[in-house]
């Protein structure tokens, strides 16, 4: 299951053409580096998704789902402790970036003790690691976070990583505590690195909500419609996964001797693996079943409870119709009970398909930061590269990039909307469609859409004509793409 790479575009090429043109005038210095490290960005055409959360909330987990490969430390408490990216390479090397600036590369794999890269913990700014013939989804760059309980407390390294990339996933275990600090200093974080744009959230192991047994879907989507209204504007949905089966479903862990295990422990009596399977301890100390310690221990890494009681229930029906269950069909059923569909779908919907905007966005961004620092620029040139800029924002796209950040400014506090035009920002920002954009069915008419981009830039104008500055900045931007929908729909009876 692997979603198609970054499209190309009309925006980035727009954007690296200003991005050469201003590193040949800028004099040498951090902020033409800046600037050369934005046009090489765009040149590129990869797009980078970080992963952030809490400490232990999943997030490597998911990137071994998202690689397709375990390269991502996992445990029961947390592994990561230096900023990861992950990409295909040549071969199987490790490169060692240190705080000073130097780098050092070494063979192999992500060790879990960041001891054995060969620096103190405290030295390492980042590490990339790359892995030949790797096929992420969407064959992104995937950056795996160290997590804390409070993403106020990151420290440079990983604030840097997470302002590098182009979009996030949020990842969010189920609710405990430190849950509700976390989502406020996520908030706290949230202007200009994560937007509803941008970013999406994942409510990673839901296997585990309640007491762990039973059908969790009902109660997951339940949690995650909850954190989905606690983040709006910041995230567009936040997505159930049992991150552990997602793991195995897209990973290649998972073999035709393990589905012979789940055949052999599909024979055993029903009552004994009920009572066998109330907790993973339980199934671990199960020592009068039809497997050994060893496999017990394999398929509960593999699969956990829900994944097991997932397999056995397919392998029963495949029994029930006279055939033995492979790995391939177990691998599907492992799919389609953890979730993993629906995160790939969003991410190619609303980060691959959209990998112009956002590589655009973060461009361009890194360009004005680098110029803030260049007090020394002659004043000219500055005002000349900002008024570029601002000709380049002012693209439909990149305007909608904007209102994706009242969004964040109103979950912040820092505006005050009403829930329809929250509702309604939301939409223009997020729509993929004219229609959607101004929340109508997708088979409105033309003059219908007209009348409501019409009716919509009214309702707009009113606000922007209030008193509230910041309010009127974000409401002109709505009124002029609802506008911008307006004449682009041809009136009835157009040839």
């Amino acid at each position: 299951m692997t979603a198609a790479p970054p499209r190309g575009g009309e925006l980035a090429p727009l954007v690296a053409g200003f991005t050469a043109e201003l590193e040949g005038l800028l004099p040498p210095g951090p902020p033409a580096a800046a600037v050369r490290a934005a046009r090489e960005r765009l040149a590129g055409r990869t797009l980078r998704i970080a992963v952030g959360g809490r400490m232990n909330a999943g997030k490597s987990t998911l990137v071994n789902a998202l690689l397709g490969r375990r390269l991502a430390a996992s445990a029961a408490t947390e592994c990561t402790t230096v900023v990861a990216w992950f990409r295909p390479g040549p071969l199987n090397r490790i490169q060692v970036r240190h705080r000073d600036g130097t780098a050092h590369w070494r063979p192999g794999g992500l060790p879990r003790d960041p001891r054995d890269l060969g620096l103190p913990a405290e030295q390492i700014a980042e590490v990339v690691v790359e892995a030949a013939g790797l096929r992420p989804v969407g064959d992104c760059e995937l950056v795996d976070t160290p997590g804390l309980d409070s993403l106020s407390g990151l420290d440079a390294p990983a604030l840097d990583a997470l302002a590098r990339a182009d979009a996030m996933i949020y990842v969010m275990p189920h609710p405990g505590a430190g849950d509700a600090e976390a989502l406020g200093a996520l908030r706290a974080q949230a202007d200009g690195r994560m937007t509803a744009l941008n970013a999406v959230g994942v409510l990673s192991r839901i296997d585990l909500l309640g007491e762990g047994h039973g059908d969790p879907w009902p109660r997951a989507r339940q949690v995650a419609a909850t954190n989905a209204e606690r983040l709006a504007g910041l995230v567009d949905e936040v997505l159930p996964v049992v991150g552990l089966l997602a793991q195995t479903a897209l990973g290649d862990d998972f073999t035709e001797p393990d589905a012979a295990l789940v055949r052999r422990l599909a024979d055993a009596p029903a009552g004994e693996l009920r009572r066998a399977l109330y907790s993973g301890r339980r199934f671990l100390d199960w020592d009068t079943g039809p497997l050994t310690r060893t496999e017990r221990g394999r398929l509960f890494g593999l699969l956990g409870v829900y994944g097991i009681d997932t397999a056995l229930a397919a392998a029963r029906r495949y029994r029930a119709e006279g055939r033995p269950i492979g790995a391939a069909a177990l691998l599907a059923e492992f799919r389609a009970a953890s979730g993993i569909a629906a995160v790939v779908e969003q991410l190619t919907r609303r980060f691959v398909d959209t990998a112009d905007v956002l590589r655009s966005a973060a461009a361009l961004g890194a360009v004005e930061a680098a110029l803030a620092t260049g007090e020394d620029l002659p004043a000219d040139l500055l005002r000349q590269a900002r008024a570029r800029i601002g000709e380049l924002r002012r693209h439909p796209e990149l305007r909608r990039h904007e209102l994706a950040r009242a969004l964040a400014a109103v979950a912040a506090r820092r505006i005050e909307l009403d829930q329809d035009a929250v509702e309604s920002l939301l939409a223009l920002a997020t729509g993929r469609t004219p229609a959607a954009r101004l929340r109508l069915p997708e088979d409105t008419t033309p003059a219908a859409l007209r009348r409501a981009a019409a009716h919509a830039a009214r309702d707009w104008r009113r606000l922007e004509d209030g008193p509230l500055r910041d309010v009127g900045r974000y409401a002109r931007i709505a009124r002029e793409l609802c506008e911008a929908i307006y004449f682009a729909t041809p009136p009835e009876g157009t040839p």
